[in-house]
């Protein structure tokens, strides 16, 4: 396997993928996730966007020539809030391996890479939200000593 930065001619290979967590996603929490098979618009730009993020960096996982996975990530400093700690933090953005190719250690080494990446550049923390409803990503973070730090809770409006 390899690990490496993502290149703008990954993203087809890149585009599947979203689509894969995006699916997933929307049958987990259609109230907050698009249908991936309504629109595509803007898609293409928002990962090819995260390509160039200065404060970012976007790794992806090869296996035999194909992309089966990738994880976006970026640093991020409080400095406005005196109440919050300024430390930096790694907050990881998305991370999505095939299906085809789960528990077989693609994550694992993606997390690792973002790990030393954050680490190289002076981050104290890793961060990342992952919907309740997606065990197998929970149960996954977990293994790798994540814990609940907070809660994003919702409620639906009616008018």
């Amino acid at each position: 396997m390899l690990i490496r930065s993502a290149q703008v001619h990954d993203i087809q290979a890149i585009l599947v993928l979203a689509d894969q967590i995006n699916q997933q996603h929307f049958e987990g929490a259609p109230n907050v996730f698009a249908d991936p098979n309504a629109s595509h618009d803007g898609n293409e730009e928002y990962w090819l966007g995260l390509m160039i993020e200065p404060k970012g960096t976007f790794i992806v996982a090869e296996v035999e020539g194909r992309i089966v996975g990738f994880v976006v990530a970026r640093i991020t400093q409080n400095l406005d809030i005196s109440f919050i700690q300024s430390h930096k933090v790694c907050r990881v953005n998305t991370i999505v391996v095939d299906d085809s190719v789960q528990a077989k250690g693609v994550g694992k080494a993606l997390m690792a890479k973002i790990t030393q990446w954050a680490t190289a550049l002076q981050a104290t923390e890793m961060r990342l939200e992952v919907m309740e409803f997606n065990e197998g990503a929970l149960g996954f973070y977990e293994s790798l000593g994540m814990h609940t730090q907070s809660r994003i809770m919702a409620m639906p409006l009616e008018p």
